[in-house]
C-alpha cells in the first residue's frame, strides 16, 4: 500500500489520474478526532494506494472533493475511485478495512 498526503486540486488530480489504472482510496480525517484515528489504523492495512487528506490543513480541498463528486463531507470518510468515478464512500465507524476490501474485491477478481 502506498500513502500519499495531498492538499491541493493537483494532489487531487494525481489520484484521479491513478484511478485509471486502479482502485484508490480518499481519506478525508481529523487530527484531533478519536474515531478518525481508529479510521487511519483501518486504513494502514488496505492494499490499494491511499490518498490522505487532513480536514484541517486541507478544508478547501474536502470542499473541492464534496463537490466534484457531489458525496456530502463527513469526517472521517473514505471514497474510492476506480477509472475516476466513486465506487464507494463510508465515513465514521463504517471506515474499516473489511468495507475497503469487500468493495474492491470485484474490481481486483476481474
Amino acid at each position: 500500500m502506498s500513502y500519499q498526503s495531498i492538499d491541493s486540486t493537483d494532489g487531487l488530480q494525481d489520484a484521479l489520474n491513478q484511478s485509471q489504472s486502479e482502485p484508490i482510496a480518499l481519506f478525508k480525517h481529523s487530527n484531533t478526532c478519536d474515531l478518525s484515528a481508529m479510521a487511519k489504523q483501518e486504513m494502514a492495512t488496505v492494499d490499494i494506494p491511499v490518498f490522505e487528506l487532513v480536514v484541517q490543513t486541507a478544508r478547501p480541498l474536502s470542499n473541492h472533493i464534496e463537490a466534484h463528486f457531489g458525496i456530502r463531507h463527513e469526517s472521517p470518510q473514505v471514497i474510492l475511485l476506480h477509472q475516476g468515478n466513486p465506487i464507494f464512500n463510508a465515513s465514521h465507524r463504517a471506515v474499516t478495512a473489511d468495507n475497503i476490501h469487500s468493495a474492491i474485491e470485484p474490481l481486483l477478481a476481474s
